[in-house]
């Protein structure tokens, strides 16, 4: 994809992903909110609002939210890219929502953003971060209206991925990524590597459809 085509997405409107939201999202913001609603009232920092749901469900639930974003079209309270430092930010917060922002970045600025993230948490703080996994997925509904999921490596499921990974020897990821768990390139043991490198200690961790879901929490305690 042309350099265009990738920096195009910066300018999308929150009117722009509400129109092309899509099952995964839905899923993903039920489990992000669920525990959000569940387990913080305080001071709340979203990294990257695209469409804005998780912002619009959670504001009247904490004692404050804020909005960082790299894209003006989304009117975040901070204009800003996670890449810089952001002094006005640090340890303001008691939890950080970033949902499928970092894969837009190259994976060698991931240090450097994850730390970032961190530096934002007062001690206690939680950080909920969902990064995208290529993988093939099953998911069935039961009676009960359980969702039980499988995952499959990719080309098990799809005769164009089959193609693509073992014929043309590659694996497709979406072209506003700049990586994806599961690429070839990426695996999921590299980026909790990195999380540990930035400190932060894995409280919760899931497998949801197309992404995997970390809890994580900031070194002290709350309020400390």
């Amino acid at each position: 994809m042309s350099t265009e085509a990738f920096d195009a997405q910066y300018q999308l409107s929150q009117r722009d992903y509400l129109a092309h939201i899509d099952f995964y999202t839905w899923t993903r913001h039920f489990h992000v909110l669920r525990d959000l609603s569940a387990q913080e009232s305080g001071d709340l920092l979203e990294v990257g609002t695209g469409d804005g749901v998780v912002r619009r469900c959670l504001l009247p639930l904490v004692r404050s939210y804020t909005v960082v974003d790299i894209n003006p079209q989304l009117k975040p309270d901070v204009l800003a890219d996670l890449r810089q430092p952001q002094p006005a930010l640090v340890g303001r917060f008691d939890a950080v929502v970033c949902t499928e922002v970092l894969e837009h970045i190259p994976f060698d600025e991931l240090p450097l953003c994850l730390r970032q993230l961190r530096s934002f948490l007062r001690p206690g703080g939680r950080l909920y971060l969902t990064l995208p996994h290529r993988k093939g997925h099953m998911l069935v509904v039961t009676p009960r209206q359980r969702l039980l999921k499988w995952r499959f490596p990719v080309g098990l499921t799809s005769l164009s991925e089959a193609w693509n990974r073992f014929v043309r020897r590659r694996i497709w990821i979406d072209p506003h990524h700049c990586w994806e768990i599961g690429d070839g390139h990426v695996t999921r043991a590299q980026v909790q590597a990195r999380l540990h490198d930035a400190g932060l200690v894995n409280e919760r961790f899931a497998q949801l459809p197309y992404c995997d879901y970390w809890v994580l929490k900031a070194p002290g305690a709350p309020g400390a």
